[in-house]
Order: C-alpha cells, then structure tokens, then sequence
C-alpha cells in the first residue's frame, strides 16, 4: 500500500511539472507580436523638413515662394522645420530643385551681423586708443582722427598737427577676441551635437571652451571690428594709415552726428565725367559710387575740399582787388595784397 501511494505522488509532481511547462509556453506567444508593433511604427515615422521648390542660386535671399514643406521618413541632418526659419536667408552655394535646405548650405557667421550699406573693417587698438579697453562688442563708439605733423620741406615749415572727429556712432561688431552675439532669428534648427562638433563654432563666438580660445581671451585686444558704411570705409582706412585713430565710447541711446551740409566736402580721386545726365548725376550721390570715387590725403587733412555754394540770401563776396596809384614810370605788379615794381618803360 506505502508502495503504491510513492508511485501516486511522483506521478502527480510529474504532472504538475508538465503543466507548469505548457503554461509557460502558452503565456510567451502573445508576446511576439507587441515588440514588432514599435519598431514598424517608428520606421514609418514622417519628419517635415523645408525643401526648395526650385533652384535657389547662391547670393540672392530665399522668398517664401521657393520653398514647401515635405515629408520625409529618412531624417536630414541640420534640415530646417520651418519656412519662416529660411525666408530672408542667403545661400552660400546653389541649391537644386528638391533639395532639402540645410544650415551648411546658407550664409552665417560674422557677415549677418552687417546692417545694408554697412561693411566690417578692422582698426589696431591698444589700451589708450581703446578708451581702457572697456569697450565690448555691441557698442557705439566715435572715431576721432589725430594726424601728425608733416615733415618740413625745402625753403618751409611743416604742417601742423590736427585731431578732429573722423567718423560718429559706428557699431563695434568685435573686439580682441570678443564678437557681437548672432540674433536668434539667424539660426537655421540645428542640433546642439553640431554644433559642439564644429571648429568654427569657437572662433565666431569668441565663447568656445578650446586651450586656445581660453588663450587668446587673455591677451590684451589689438584690433577692433567696426561697421562702417561703405561711403566713409575710406577715411577710415586712410586715417589709420597717415595717422593714429582713437575710439571714443558713447552712450548707445545718444544719436547727434555732425551736419556735413555745414562744411565743404572733399573732393575725390576719381572725378566724374563732364557729359552726365540728371539721372546719372543723382546716381553719383549713392554710397557705392561716393567710395568708388575715392579720398586722397591732403582732403582727410581738410585741403583740397569743394567750397560751398553761395546761397542766394548771401551771394559770395567777390574778393577784394588792391587798385595803386600810376607811377610816373615803370610797371607795377599786384599779387594779392603786396605790390612791387618790376622794371621801367
């Protein structure tokens, strides 16, 4: 009888083994098919991305007319989202119909910065011609001009030496190894992971966390970056070279210039051609042709300049003629205001 009950219960432990298996079994199968559901819907996931609807050629400012938005299941790397994030924007390169418009592919950096009609030129500074070295990118600042006196020539003396304002409220876009902040409105989305791994990144911030850039913050700043309008681009660059510049700091929220209508204008290099139309004189006022024409030195001195016009309330004064008295003989000869007799009949 003991016997008997042994044979029982190992058939009954078998038993319970042998369904614990089968229902473990059973319970694995509806399993299978929940981890193949995600991964199929994640790879039919669809990304928008701005696309140009034609060709976009290099240097000319993208309209909203030529961009759309698409879907696309393959992601594009540094592909903007939005069109308003491109309209405006300048491509560095043409951009083919179909193409996804990507951050590499427009114009970014230090140029942005430019207003029109402005251009960014560089001027040596040091801790006196940079007010103490307090000035940082974003200010406004004077550029006041001090020329030397010039060497004295044969049978003269030299000229004297001047300092006067040169240039008023230019914007400073750099500083030593300080730059203005881009706008947020200039960028293209991005992810930050390109943005740690691009060298440039450091160079255009002037924030970068490289030895050298932590370097170079160090030093004392031996250039400034000033937007200047391409009209005066030429004084600046002449008074740095025949003279010594000094920037002057000023509140940004005061906006007095001088009058230029109140004194004569220089003369250029360049003169114009006598045979000009209306329309064509009109067009030598623009900035471009103004700094085509040029500036020589003696008229960044203040010599060589065009008088003004005489308005007609005040005529100008014709210039008074010194009238001598008749000799008995001889012939006399008037230069300005002295007078002396040359010669005899």
């Amino acid at each position: 009888m003991l016997k008997l009950t042994r044979i029982a219960a190992v058939a009954l432990i078998g038993l319970a083994v042998l369904l614990a298996l089968i229902a473990f079994m059973v319970g694995r199968k509806p399993d299978a098919p929940a981890t193949v559901a995600p991964v199929t819907q994640s790879e039919a996931q669809a990304i928008t991305v701005v696309e140009a609807v034609a060709r976009l050629p290099a240097g000319e400012p993208i309209t909203a007319n030529g961009l759309r938005l698409v879907q696309r299941t393959a992601p594009v790397a540094g592909a903007a989202t939005s069109i308003a994030s491109v309209v405006g924007k300048v491509p560095v390169q043409d951009i083919a119909e179909g193409t996804a418009i990507s951050s590499s592919a427009l114009a970014q950096g230090f140029s942005l910065q430019l207003r029109p009609g402005e251009r960014a030129l560089a001027v040596p500074v040091d801790e006196l011609v940079g007010a103490g070295n307090r000035i940082l990118p974003g200010d406004f600042v004077d550029v006041f001009l001090n020329l030397r006196n010039a060497q004295p020539s044969a049978g003269g003396p030299g000229e004297a030496a001047q300092t006067r304002l040169l240039l008023s409220r230019l914007r400073v876009l750099s500083y030593g190894q300080q730059d203005i902040a881009p706008s947020t409105s200039d960028a293209v989305a991005s992810t930050d992971g390109e943005t740690r791994n691009d060298p440039r990144a450091a160079d255009i911030t002037g924030n970068g966390s490289s030895q050298t850039t932590g370097n170079e913050a160090n030093q004392p700043a031996r250039s400034a970056v000033l937007a200047v309008p391409v009209a005066d681009a030429n004084r600046l660059l002449l008074g740095a070279q025949q003279g010594k510049l000094f920037l002057a700091l000023r509140n940004p929220a005061d906006t007095g210039l001088p009058d230029l209508a109140l004194f004569p204008q220089p003369r250029g290099v360049i003169d114009p051609l006598r045979s000009l139309d209306p329309e064509q004189q009109l067009a030598l006022q623009r900035p471009e042709n103004h700094a085509f024409a040029g500036i020589d030195g003696d008229a960044l001195a203040g010599r060589g300049t065009t008088p003004p016009r005489a308005s007609p309330q005040a005529p100008a004064r014709p210039a008074a003629v010194r009238h001598a008295a008749p000799r008995a003989s001889g012939i006399e000869i008037i230069r300005g205001d002295s007078s002396a007799p040359r010669g005899s009949l």
